[in-house]
């Protein structure tokens, strides 16, 4: 069956064009249209055409002979880079009081993250791992460079009022390894 309107064969029994969507005249249609010629029931089932509306089906120009390449996505520049800045800004956060792991962790992931970021702003792209790595890194490095200050100035505090950083540090230790000893002779028993 060919479609009136585009030309397009479709198949046996359908209501509606697959090229136009243009409804088909069917058997039916055509006797519902002369109505003086008499309708006899059949045994086969026949499809009842819908009603028309101002659908259109959209028009593609594939063939049978032809493939379909997916396009690939643009590649984010610089998009390694910002994933290792925010990991090792995030590093640089979790490990804040080894401030001798946090700063270097910061250091460089800020370095990473700055450098993808201005990499995918000229590519006109936006880069939200290299983001996440300046934010997580510059809280990382603040963080600890807080920690630092703090330590010097209790240090100098604890000097001030005459204690010895040593003697200070050996109690620690002492008191450490007796709560230490403590905790795994209670679960011993």
């Amino acid at each position: 069956m060919f479609c009136s309107q585009c030309g397009t064969k479709n198949n046996d029994g359908a209501a509606f064009c697959a090229g136009c969507g243009a409804p088909l005249e069917t058997e039916l249609s055509a006797k519902q249209e002369a109505p003086d010629q008499e309708l006899k029931p059949q045994s086969e089932n026949i499809e009842i055409e819908a009603p028309a509306n101002n659908f259109q089906a959209p028009q593609n120009d594939f063939s049978a002979n032809q493939s379909y390449t997916p396009t690939p996505a643009p590649s984010l520049p610089g998009k390694g880079q910002g994933i290792a800045g925010m990991v090792l800004g995030i590093v640089s956060l979790v490990m804040m009081c080894t401030f001798y792991i946090a700063l270097p962790c910061a250091i460089v992931g800020l370095i990473l993250s700055i450098s993808s970021k201005s990499k995918a702003k000229k590519a006109g792209m936006k880069n939200g791992f290299a983001v996440a790595g300046i934010v997580t890194s510059a809280i990382g490095l603040g963080l600890g460079v807080l920690y630092i200050i703090f330590a010097v100035i209790g240090a100098g505090v604890l000097m001030e009022y005459g204690y010895d950083i040593e003697e200070f540090l050996e109690e620690y230790e002492n008191y450490y390894y007796e709560y230490s000893t403590a905790i795994r002779n209670f679960f011993k028993k």
